[in-house]
């Protein structure tokens, strides 16, 4: 059942509901896939990253409407933190259950932001269920500077609030031919890319939009090529229940490449949603004996793909800097906004900073310092 709290705000009403597909519909569309009503229904269904509990919180300030789905995860529930953790060289920072405002596997966040009056209102609300819960953090990820911003400008007590970049992500106009494509990857690269575009095409690889039962079909290879291309770089990321639940999300496709014998070389798993292609797991059949050229083939024809179904914006995910940089993607930093809701806990706020200036680090080469500041 519905449970209506008390605002943070006398000007925002709120309901809790026990389902994603409980709340009432917002006011605005998803501004992202992982923004949608269905992502948040898939997520609460999947068991990749463990889900203890969840809660859906419906805001309504009179004007804006919007739903901010809650999903509590042990210490080291999520595989896609996990992953961060990995790449920066630290411990486990959490010290115990967290409670996100969405997941860390969705590559972008802010729901809670549509105002400054909800954003006050979704913090309190969210310390409210954290402390309920026994969680050690109410987390928000995958944020503009802006919603950042918003989710701490309110103080909450004595509870420090860090605003921390974490991630990298990279999109890039898709132009409306293949050839102001490659135009626009850097010249210094172009040559290489149609290269190794055309290497893989004369070895027989040709592009398969998967969707429905074709896309069922190829999930479970798929999800071990994703795995095994998350492997290398340190961390399990993919389970085969995740990738078929999001294919509840309109737009869901598998862009597969396929060699002259139907084998699945590799494949970019995403969304078109609103005129952008977003690719968000990439898996690659390394003894495959195109594998040198298989990404780069890909990466260059989903952009052929997206352009003649009327795309106009490619999303390439988060990270992997220097690849995206050659092929002319721009980076835009993520945040995360982390209420603690423990102040005796000085050592888990020191252990964020220093893993947020460690990714920084490895990101800094890839940026541009005034347009994406750490």
């Amino acid at each position: 059942m519905p449970t209506t709290t008390l605002a943070a705000s006398a000007d925002v009403a709120t309901c809790w509901h026990p389902d994603a597909f409980a709340a009432p519909p917002d006011s605005s569309a998803a501004a992202h896939p992982s923004r949608t009503r269905a992502w948040a229904a898939a997520w609460q269904r999947q068991t990749t990253e463990t889900i203890l509990t969840h809660r859906h919180l419906h805001l309504n300030d009179g004007t804006q409407h919007q739903t901010v789905s809650f999903h509590l995860t042990p210490a080291d529930g999520s595989p896609y933190w996990t992953s961060q953790e990995t790449d920066a060289g630290t411990a486990p920072v959490w010290p115990g259950p967290v409670l996100w405002a969405g997941s860390p596997h969705a590559e972008y966040g802010g729901a809670g932001t549509a105002s400054p009056a909800i954003a006050r209102t979704t913090v309190a609300e969210g310390l409210r269920l954290a402390d309920e819960l026994g969680a050690c953090a109410l987390a928000f990820p995958g944020l503009d500077a802006h919603q950042a911003y918003l989710l701490t400008a309110a103080p909450h007590g004595a509870r420090p609030a860090l605003d921390l970049a974490t991630d990298v992500a990279f999109t890039r106009p898709l132009g409306t031919s293949l050839d102001q494509w490659w135009q626009n990857i850097p010249v210094r690269h172009r040559r290489d890319n149609r290269r190794q575009w055309r290497r893989g095409t004369e070895a027989g690889l040709t592009l398969t939009a998967l969707t429905g039962p074709t896309l069922h079909a190829a999930l479970s290879t798929f999800a071990d090529l994703a795995n095994t291309t998350a492997d290398r770089h340190g961390t399990r990321l993919y389970g085969l229940d995740m990738l078929q639940h999001l294919t509840t999300v309109p737009g869901t496709v598998l862009l597969a490449a396929h060699d002259i014998n139907a084998g699945l070389a590799g494949g970019l798993y995403g969304w078109i949603h609103d005129g952008c292609l977003y690719l968000w797991a990439s898996g690659i059949d390394y003894t495959h004996p195109a594998a040198r050229y298989t990404y780069t083939w890909l990466m260059n024809d989903v952009a052929r793909w997206a352009i003649e179904h009327g795309a106009h914006t490619i999303d390439a995910g988060r990270w992997n800097c220097k690849a995206k940089r050659r092929l002319g993607y721009q980076p835009a930093v993520l945040r995360t906004v982390v209420h603690l809701t423990d102040s005796a806990r000085p050592a888990t706020a020191t252990a964020l900073t220093d893993l947020s200036l460690r990714l920084g680090a490895h990101a800094a080469p890839y940026l541009d310092p005034d347009n994406s500041p750490w």
